[in-house]
């Protein structure tokens, strides 16, 4: 085939590793359940910048767990206070679930105080309080998606 040059060449030209597969960090995927759509744009925009991820976003806590079905995400950020289920409730109905026990889970919420009620349960206080600092949100998520990946 005139003008075909193999992939190694390719490789040698651009002075890349010889692998034909490169070490491409997985994107990976995060639920957002928050009913402020201001609070989540913002919160999905200064992950995706920040970090390797896509961050899908839900409404209210009814909808949670279509989405993760639908797109098996690394983290779940919870809100408290939402129409339909509240995260105390999604946070029950998922750490019930065999297919979804082992999704960390995030509260990101102006009731801390609740959200930690409902991890003593389960030995784990991954909560955040709102107002948040941004650094201190991508720092926390980072950790977890790191922890799970260790975990997988």
């Amino acid at each position: 085939m005139p003008g075909h040059v193999p992939l190694h060449a390719l490789h040698e030209r651009a002075d890349l590793p010889s692998s034909s597969r490169p070490s491409l960090r997985r994107v990976k995927r995060v639920l957002l359940a928050d009913d402020d759509s201001e609070m989540a744009t913002l919160i999905k925009a200064m992950l995706e910048e920040r970090l390797s991820v896509i961050v899908d976003h839900v409404p209210n806590g009814a909808l949670v767990l279509d989405q993760i079905s639908a797109t098996h995400p690394d983290l779940v950020i919870l809100d408290v206070s939402m129409p339909g289920l509240n995260g105390i409730d999604v946070f029950d109905l998922l750490r019930g679930s065999a297919s979804f026990v082992d999704v960390p889970v995030l509260f990101l919420t102006a009731l801390p105080d609740r959200a930690e009620q409902a991890f003593a349960r389960f030995g784990v206080s991954d909560v955040m309080a709102k107002p948040f600092d941004s650094d201190a949100l991508v720092r926390r998520v980072d950790d977890l998606l790191a922890r799970g990946t260790r975990v997988a």
